[in-house]
């Protein structure tokens, strides 16, 4: 039985737009990486595209404080793009993979609202998190279907189809 679900994928598969809803639907604490990163780079004057200029000690350090969150009692979601790797040994995590179309996701980033990364910048940003994951972690693919207990194609399902299909899983419906 799931207790807690993380959330991983590339920009703009619709992570964050699920974890809101889920969380709330099922009163789990929300904890979001990507939140953490954005806000320190931003007060370090770093690109997002330029995740090697993070301290490799302060990654791990996130990492395990979400790493502890997921292995506690206390029901958690988690949106992040390591902890579904982090986690894969957590029978209680559901850990769920989100998958999306390149041209579609792209298309969605470039369109959000404030939106100040290029195409480009935003591969180049995926490219850098790769590097640094196969740096501190291991030389594998992090968001390898086989670490993940459902995977969740976003291109054409709608936000509220992805959420009924995490949420049937959740429940073991």
């Amino acid at each position: 039985m799931y207790r807690s679900i993380t959330l991983s994928g590339l920009v703009a598969t619709g992570t964050t737009t699920a974890a809101i809803t889920l969380s709330k639907k099922y009163d789990l604490e929300f904890h979001y990486a990507g939140e953490f990163f954005r806000d320190y780079m931003k007060e370090h004057n770093i690109p997002l595209y330029d995740h090697s200029k993070v301290p490799d000690d302060l990654d791990r350090q996130i990492d395990n404080q979400l790493i502890n969150l997921a292995a506690s009692e206390k029901g958690v979601l988690i949106d992040g793009r390591y902890i579904g790797y982090l986690t894969r040994d957590m029978n209680h995590v559901l850990r769920v993979l989100f998958v999306c179309d390149e041209k579609e996701r792209l298309d969605r980033a470039l369109n959000r609202d404030g939106q100040k990364e290029t195409a480009e910048e935003i591969i180049k940003r995926e490219e850098e998190n790769d590097a640094k994951f196969r740096k501190l972690y291991a030389d594998e693919n992090f968001l390898d279907p086989k670490f993940f207990n459902l995977t969740v194609d976003t291109t054409y399902t709608t936000p509220k189809g992805v959420v009924s299909k995490i949420s049937k899983e959740f429940e073991g419906i």
